[in-house]
């Protein structure tokens, strides 16, 4: 265990700030002491060390050579300390992160999970932005996304999460069974979407499973997934979506996905501003995301 021969730390803080300051009057200013007290306090180390640190004068204290050696490596390591403890602070205090993905993911896949997110992370601090558009990421503004495409995401240190998949969902009331089941279900259609390109729409889903007679055309239709999904909950009719965005109705009964037949899909990525991409609270969120988003 290494032992260190140092001497008094009040003395070597009230010499610091005397030497950087040039007086005994500004630096017991900033240690909220007297000056008498400083100038005794470097007086104690003068004598400890056996040398003198500083000459006086009515106006002003300067350094010995003597001083000036010490100086340099007390100003060194308090510098160090002050960094180590701005960084214990930091990670002690409630980290701040605004996070933004669809208002469809917020909602349906990551609102349900903020329990087992708070749970796990107790000091961070989420902020969430609900938004179809890609944001700027930056350290204080947007911090982190939640991508969805081929990439790559410009301005964004990203980690893949998972490829999507649709299919029909309904909801267990409407009892469907077979293929044949759909020409008496109101179908719901989502217009406007952006991604995966080709849409995962009705017309898509038939060819590929070779349905030929289901008027794809007639129906209930949405500009918005959320919506959509929460007509089909509400036993509205069968619509093609998100396997992720329907997890958590799927899991818990609210949904059925009756036929095997998917779509594919884009990929969920983790995105952040690639200053904050080795932050420990980033890393550490980003690894949740990946392992709660595996299953998919």
């Amino acid at each position: 265990m290494a032992s260190f021969d140092l001497p008094p730390l009040g003395a070597l803080r009230a010499f610091e700030a005397a030497a950087r300051l040039a007086s005994f009057k500004r630096a017991a200013a900033e240690l909220l002491v007297t000056p008498t007290a400083i100038s005794h306090q470097v007086r104690q180390l003068e004598e400890h060390l056996g040398g003198r640190l500083l000459d006086r004068s009515p106006r002003r204290v300067a350094l010995t050579l003597q001083g000036q050696i010490l100086y340099e490596a007390a100003a060194s390591s308090f510098a160090e300390i002050d960094r180590a403890v701005g960084r214990l602070r930091r990670s002690n205090a409630g980290a701040i992160l605004t996070l933004s993905a669809t208002p469809a993911f917020l909602s349906q896949w990551l609102v349900p999970r903020l329990t087992e997110l708070q749970t796990r992370f107790p000091k961070l601090e989420l902020r969430l932005q609900a938004s179809d558009q890609i944001v700027e990421l930056r350290p204080g503004g947007v911090d982190l996304a939640i991508r969805y495409g081929k990439g790559p995401f410009p301005g964004a240190a990203t980690t893949a999460l998972c490829q999507d998949a649709f299919a029909p969902v309904c909801s267990p009331s409407l009892r469907l069974r077979t293929v044949e089941d759909l020409t008496r279900a109101r179908l719901i259609h989502i217009d406007g979407r952006v991604a995966p390109r080709p849409s995962p729409d009705w017309r898509r889903w038939c060819d590929q499973v070779g349905v030929l007679d289901l008027d794809t055309e007639t129906g209930l239709r949405f500009t918005d997934s959320l919506y959509a999904v929460q007509a089909t909950v509400a036993g509205q009719g069968v619509a093609i979506v998100s396997l992720v965005i329907a997890a958590d109705a799927l899991a818990n009964g609210l949904l059925v996905a009756p036929f095997s037949q998917t779509l594919s899909g884009e990929t969920y990525s983790f995105a952040c501003a690639p200053a904050l991409s080795e932050r420990p609270d980033v890393v550490a969120l980003r690894d949740w995301f990946v392992e709660a988003m595996t299953p998919f």
